[in-house]
């Protein structure tokens, strides 16, 4: 699945969309730090040792009929699908955890598993899995520039306050602050490190490739064109607008005239 940071670019394109508009975008800008953290959130399984089902709400192989993510999760904890019943910054969150879900699957649907997956014929399963891994490293590479600046103190302002009932706020909190000082500038993402060491394979050894736009061309590309990817990123961004509109069709324009009420009530007082 996307890296984290693959999910952050995807979720900072969505905020500049320009079908991201209205009250809606009102909305998510307002509330862009509890949004952000929540397209990084499901994969807080770092922190809480959980199975997959747990927190992305689906397992691998993805089966015939299994239920989409973002659905299962509303349906299994209803509390999360009545926007209206929750604290603002606690919507913003949920939504951009549906995000990241519908993300992910996505990626698995249209990425890992016709190209990498244990059914293809090219190579072994092992080194799928394993160049698989570098195309997610070396486009966290070139991803990770362009989040900076200010994405640090908008993620540490995130402060989870029984988001989800599945996660303790504890480990929301521990999962973000793993994240943070990767984004700092002139940070390293860990990234390389963390696959490489899954791998088994050396740090500099993993770099190399990552490194080689020849090598990446002739090792990943030519199995799946970096055109195929920014072709699943912009069907990502489709999808995630429905799913956005969908899940706060109503809540953000309330939340908006709300605030111009407080707004106006403050400058009157």
């Amino acid at each position: 699945m996307p890296t984290p940071f693959y999910h952050l670019r995807l979720a900072k394109d969505l905020l500049r969309h320009p079908a991201i508009d209205g009250e809606l975008g009102q909305f998510l800008h307002t509330y862009r730090c509890a949004f952000l953290f929540g397209n990084t959130a499901p994969d807080v399984q770092v922190v809480t040792g959980q199975r997959r089902q747990i927190t992305p709400f689906f397992d691998l192989p993805i089966q015939q009929g299994d239920p989409q993510p973002w659905k299962l999760l509303l349906g299994e904890y209803p509390q999360l699908a009545d926007a209206k019943r929750l604290p603002v910054p606690h919507v913003a969150f949920v939504a951009g955890y549906l995000c990241h879900l519908q993300a992910d699957w996505m990626w698995v649907k249209e990425i890992f598993a016709p190209v990498f997956g244990p059914h293809c014929s090219w190579s072994t399963f092992k080194e799928r899995l394993y160049l698989h891994n570098v195309l997610r490293a070396y486009l966290d590479v070139r991803i990770l520039p362009g989040l900076l600046p200010g994405l640090e103190s908008c993620l540490h302002q995130a402060e989870p306050a029984g988001w989800l009932p599945f996660v303790e706020d504890r480990d929301l909190i521990k999962w973000r602050d793993i994240l943070l000082p990767q984004l700092h500038p002139g940070a390293a993402s860990q990234t390389v490190q963390v696959f490489s060491s899954r791998q088994g394979i050396s740090t500099p050894e993993f770099q190399a490739l990552v490194d080689s736009d020849e090598r990446m061309q002739r090792e990943v590309f030519i199995h799946l064109p970096l055109e195929e990817v920014e072709r699943y990123h912009q069907r990502v961004l489709e999808a995630n607008i429905e799913l956005l509109a969908e899940y706060l069709a109503g809540y953000a324009g309330e939340v908006v005239m709300q605030n111009l009420c407080d707004e106006k009530m403050g400058a009157q007082s």
